[in-house]
């Protein structure tokens, strides 16, 4: 038996709590980033809906996937078509800057309680 180490579960942090800290962080008040933030999830999910990926800068970029019943000819394919597909997913890769600043040298971690999985 090996032991690894894990993330333990913390409390999410919530749309309104980002809106207090972004507008912490500007002169913009907590009513127009809201309407910004709501906006852009607005656009990106238009945006998927229409077979774009969304690049968002130095956070990442969001683009579908799909699982599908797999056919046997392209004929058959061709037919069953959308029918085929069976789930969309989300798919989200980090930026460089992401992923340097989310490398473990420049993250910060704490020895937690054992967690339990019998």
């Amino acid at each position: 038996m090996k032991y690894y180490p894990q993330m333990a579960p913390t409390t999410p942090v919530t749309l309104a709590q980002i809106v207090k800290r972004i507008e912490k962080r500007s002169t913009v008040s907590s009513a127009d980033v809201k309407a910004v933030l709501d906006a852009l999830q607005y656009e990106v999910i238009d945006a998927l809906q229409n077979g774009n990926s969304v690049r968002l800068g130095d956070l990442g970029s969001f683009r579908l996937s799909i699982k599908a019943n797999g056919s046997d000819t392209s004929a058959e394919a061709k037919k069953t078509g959308a029918n085929a597909i069976k789930a969309v997913n989300v798919q989200f890769t980090k930026s460089v800057a992401m992923k340097e600043a989310l490398s473990p040298s420049n993250v910060e971690f704490a020895l937690q309680a054992d967690i339990s999985n019998d």
